[in-house]
Parts: structure tokens; C-alpha cells; sequence
């Protein structure tokens, strides 16, 4: 069954260029990307800038009730998106309007929806489909916390680059912070079969909602169906507001406790038994994809462990919400030195005595055996990953995955640059001397 959109009513198809234009604005246009029944998505090149870029384009509005709301939520997607910057939300350059279009340029972005995607038959693995909402939750805590509430966050609105890195989409319905009570009368807004229950009955929403959204996706993922759906809009509004979605563990059988504990908590229909916000998803979706989050297991001295705190030249320009990063070497204390049962006997009984003890036997005396030699050192070093939200993970240029899920990265001794990427931010760049057998910990986040 194809998502039932009622956020937007269709425009006149014949409203829409049937040849494109060779400009708008001051972009080039190339060709187009896609239409649909409300608009255009063109490719386009930024002569200016010298960089391509996808332009999504409309009607302009003449005297036409529908087609006046959809300009207005059109620009207003334009607005809300422009005061964004966040590596998982796509970013808007420029927005106008010509003679006969108002337009969103934003960045070009090559690869598929999460929707086409999970429609192919694709199936992450259970911690990658974590790792992979993780980043999402971020991106919606972002915006959430900026004042913004997507209300359609859904399959088709999640994009998928080549490199499966997630952008948000399509804040053309999003709400700002506050404004959570409709009006009278008004429209429901958002696609049915994600939206959470308090908005399935045109209640007021908040952040929760998002949150309810972005669990009903998750699990999804998890099962390969959707957790509610029905062959019509009312029947499916009352699956939301009434019934549960199928177990997890029954569709999955494999998946952990874990994992459908955070399903379960995220599609609460109580708002207050859900994720208060998206940021404890996405802190709860990292720890279990592979990495505790480093802002709860803070690194505390002990004895027979030293700290070594390294600076980061790449660092020079400190984002908000980054903390510092630390590699700590694990220098464990050597075991004391076992004692003959004699020596345990007199350390029991105090003080030695002036009066020398007896000699046993000759014959009692226990034979000497050989102690076997101690093990010989790992030929390779351990660094322990915890990245948050993630990170690409490069040893010398070269990638060796994302953290989370990847955890660990052992190497042979010597010299390595590290690096970790996360997607626009400034990378954290360091170099570590790696020894046989050391065990260090590599701490960051973005």
C-alpha cells in the first residue's frame, strides 16, 4: 500500500512546465530530476559558486486557494531549513522566485530514499539499522531543539546517499516550537501511516511526535513491515490511535531485547512512557549499535591507569555540543608475586618470633616445580572507538568504517594518523604511537 500524504492537496498538473526552463534565478538548468502532482526537482549549476544543485520548484500561486497554500508552505519549508546546518538535513542555498516559479535551490544529492530502498527488498543488519537511525534522531534533535517539529518524518523524506549517509528532508509541513495547538477545523497534517497517535487525532504535538515517528521507521527496518497500515485512511487512523503494531520479536525473532525495548519505548502511545526527545533515542540507539555514549562513562582516573590527554589541531575552530577527546593507556598493576605456604603461615601470625621454627623433614619438603614462562605480549596494538554520534574512521588515509558500529581497530606497532569524519564538521585529526600489546581509547564527539 503506497503512504497516504494529506498534508498538501494536488496542484493542477497542467500548472507544471512540461519543458524545462533554461534558467530560474540565476542557476543553469540541466535536466530533470523528478516531478510530481505539486512539483519539479530540476538539476541544476550555480554559475556563481561553481557547484550543482537540485532546485525543487512550484506554481506560483494566481488566485488559486490550493495552490496559495502550497506556496505559503512552500516558502515557509524554504525559511525553516535555511536556519539549519547539520550533517544529516539537507542544505537550502537559496530560495526566489521567477516570473512564473518560486524555487528551493539546495545541494545535490545522488543515491535513493530510505522508502525505495526498503522497497528493493534491502534489509540492514539489526546494528546498522540502529547505527543508522542514530544519525536520523540526531538530525531531528537538531532541528527539534532549534524549535522546529518535522511532522512527516517518513521512509520517502530520509534520503540515502551512496555512502548510506542519511539526509532529512521535506520540512515543509514542520511547525515551529509552540505552536503545537490547531486551529479549529484544520487539516490534518502528515503521512498516516508514521505519525504518531496524539497527532492522528489532531491534537497538539510536540518533540514526541517526531520521536513516535522515527520509531514507527525503525521498526520497519527491524520487521520489513509497516507497523500500522489498512486499506483506508480512517481505519488506519484508528489503528494508530487504538491498537499496537505486531510484536517485534514475533516478525524478528532474532532481534535483541534490547533493541525492541527502544522500539517499544519510541511508538509508546503515551507520551509520557515515549523518548522525551529524540536525543534520548538517539543516545539509547548508539549504545546499542556498538558504542556507550562517551557523555555517560566518563574516563576516571585509577589506580594503575594513566591519562594522556591530546590536542587537536584540527579542533581549532570548536563546534557546539563538541567535547574533548582522550586515548587512554591501560597499564594494568603486576600481579603481586605468589607466596610458599610458610611465608602465608608467618604473615598470618604477626611479628617473626626470636626463636627459629623447626626445620621439617627433608622428606616434606615440596619439590621445586619450574614456573612456566610468562605469555609473550600481543604482536598488535588495540584503539577502542567511542565516537557519538559517529564518525568514519580513516588510519592513514585509508577507511576502516563507521563508529559505531565499528568498536575496536587493532594494528600492527608503529606510527598512524587517525582521523574521524562526520560529515561537514571539522574532522578530529590526531597521531598515535601504537606498542605491542597496548590498549588505548579513543574518545570524541561531534
Amino acid at each position: 500500500m503506497q503512504t497516504q500524504p494529506t498534508a498538501t492537496a494536488d496542484l493542477d498538473p497542467i500548472a507544471l512546465p512540461a519543458v524545462a526552463p533554461k534558467t530560474i534565478g540565476r542557476f543553469r538548468v540541466v535536466g530533470e530530476i523528478g516531478r510530481g502532482a505539486n512539483g519539479v526537482v530540476y538539476a541544476a549549476h550555480d554559475p556563481v559558486l561553481g557547484r550543482d544543485v537540485a532546485i525543487k520548484a512550484i506554481p506560483l500561486a494566481v488566485k488559486d486557494r490550493i495552490r496559495e497554500r502550497a506556496e505559503t508552505s512552500f516558502i515557509k519549508e524554504a525559511r525553516a531549513v535555511a536556519g539549519l546546518n547539520h550533517p544529516h538535513i539537507v542544505t537550502v542555498f537559496d530560495a526566489g522566485r521567477s516570473d512564473t516559479l518560486a524555487y528551493i535551490a539546495m545541494e545535490r544529492l545522488h543515491g535513493r530514499d530510505l522508502h525505495d530502498y526498503l522497497a528493493s527488498g534491502a534489509r540492514p543488519g539489526l546494528r546498522q539499522a540502529a547505527a543508522l537511525m542514530a544519525r536520523i534522531a540526531d538530525a531531528v534533535h537538531y532541528a527539534n531543539k532549534r524549535g522546529l517539529i518535522h511532522r512527516d518524518i517518513k521512509p520517502s523524506n530520509i534520503f540515502l546517499a551512496r555512502d548510506m549517509k542519511p539526509k532529512v528532508l521535506d520540512f515543509g509541513v514542520a511547525m515551529p516550537r509552540g505552536e503545537g495547538d490547531p486551529p479549529p477545523g484544520s487539516r490534518l497534517v502528515g503521512t498516516p501511516n508514521y505519525m504518531s497517535p496524539e497527532q492522528a487525532q489532531g491534537l497538539a504535538v510536540d518533540a514526541r511526535s517526531d520521536v513516535f515517528s522515527l520509531g514507527a521507521i525503525l521498526y520497519e527496518m527491524v520487521t520489513g513491515h509497516r507497523a500500522f497500515d489498512a486499506p483506508k485512511v480512517e481505519d488506519l487512523l484508528s489503528r494508530l490511535v487504538n491498537d499496537e503494531p505486531a510484536p517485534v520479536n514475533l516478525l524478528r525473532p532474532d532481534a535483541p531485547v534490547e533493541l525492541v525495548r527502544i522500539i517499544a519505548k519510541a511508538m509508546a502511545k503515551d507520551v509520557e512512557a515515549r523518548y522525551q526527545t529524540a536525543g534520548e533515542l538517539r543516545n539509547d540507539l548508539t549504545a546499542f549499535a556498538g558504542g556507550l555514549d562517551p557523555e555517560t562513562l566518563p574516563v576516571r582516573p585509577t589506580k594503575g591507569r594513566r591519562r594522556l590527554r591530546i590536542a587537536a589541531s584540527a579542533l581549532a575552530v570548536v563546534v557546539a555540543g563538541a567535547a574533548a577527546f582522550w586515548l587512554v593507556r591501560d597499564n594494568e598493576d603486576p600481579a603481586p608475586a605468589a607466596q610458599s605456604p610458610a611465608a602465608e603461615a608467618a604473615a598470618a601470625s604477626g611479628p617473626a618470633s626470636s626463636v627459629p621454627a623447626p626445620s621439617p623433614p627433608a622428606a616434606a619438603e615440596p619439590k621445586a616445580t619450574p614456573k612456566p614462562p610468562p605469555p609473550a605480549p600481543p604482536a598488535e596494538g588495540r584503539i577502542t572507538l567511542a565516537i557519538a554520534p559517529w564518525g568514519e574512521v580513516l588510519v592513514n588515509g585509508k577507511s576502516r568504517g563507521v563508529s559505531p558500529p565499528l568498536t575496536t581497530v587493532s594494528l600492527p606497532p608503529g606510527s598512524y594518523a587517525i582521523e574521524i569524519r562526520n560529515g561537514d564538521l571539522p574532522p578530529l585529526k590526531t597521531n598515535v604511537d601504537v606498542r605491542p600489546g597496548q590498549s588505548l581509547t579513543l574518545r570524541h564527539r561531534f
